[in-house]
């Protein structure tokens, strides 16, 4: 090709056609440039499909990261609610309304026997925020509810921490007054609740603030799911 539009303009030139000749040399210059543009044009096309699909592939991982998360969360939820209701029947012993003593060893370890570990599926995000991938997933509402949640567990984990610091108080407070911490009896239980000490640490015990969170980060996590599908479903690649 190249060739080719070396012979016409010889020709030209040889002809003495001047005028034809810059004519013609503008006009290949328009080809050139178009034929750059072409390339620049398709070259972007091809990042783009690239980036798409690096995007989508990051979504399905995060779909999956999050699902996994939710399913804890709601099992902490749930164990947590239990916990909550529990401390309500020691608030009311506490405020001086009779209760009965019927089951208040086992109100006491709904407080205080929690496994209120979190450690969220953070592959994805982690490399995500490494790489500066985040920038990759257009969806800008995406973006930020994603930001959140992650967020959201990072309040939670230390909330979850301060939550286990005062369980130990309480169980090591425990274990001194009583005959068995692991066979409390509901007698043991209600004469602690007469314990300025041991009421206090029952009252701040965090649980409500733990429920709180944790719900708090459940519905983020609800929420980025479904904006999450929603991308994945109305995502064209092929």
């Amino acid at each position: 090709m190249i060739k080719l539009f070396r012979n016409i303009r010889k020709n030209l030139l040889t002809e003495n056609k001047t005028s034809k000749y810059f004519k013609y040399a503008i006009g290949e210059i328009v080809l050139v440039m178009i034929g750059i543009l072409l390339a620049l044009q398709v070259n972007n096309w091809n990042e783009d499909y690239k980036n798409a699909k690096k995007e989508r592939g990051y979504l399905i991982n995060l779909q999956q990261d999050i699902l996994a998360d939710s399913l804890r969360l709601s099992e902490l939820k749930l164990d947590l609610e239990l916990a909550v209701k529990s401390k309500r029947r020691f608030e009311k012993i506490i405020k001086g309304q009779t209760v009965s003593k019927d089951s208040l060893s086992i109100n006491f370890s709904n407080q205080t026997d929690l496994i209120t570990d979190f450690v969220p599926n953070s592959t994805t995000i982690d490399e995500l925020k490494y790489s500066n991938g985040l920038n990759l997933i257009s969806n800008a509402e995406l973006r930020r509810q994603i930001v959140t949640l992650y967020n959201s567990y990072d309040d939670l984990i230390l909330k979850l921490k301060l939550g286990v610091e005062k369980s130990q108080i309480i169980w090591s407070y425990t274990s001194k007054h009583v005959n068995n911490v692991t066979t409390i009896t509901n007698d043991e239980i209600y004469a602690l609740l007469k314990d300025n000490f041991f009421k206090n640490q029952m009252l701040l015990n965090y649980l409500h603030t733990q429920y709180i969170t944790t719900s708090k980060a459940y519905e983020n996590c609800v929420q980025t799911l479904t904006l999450l599908r929603k991308e994945l479903k109305n995502d064209q690649i092929l």
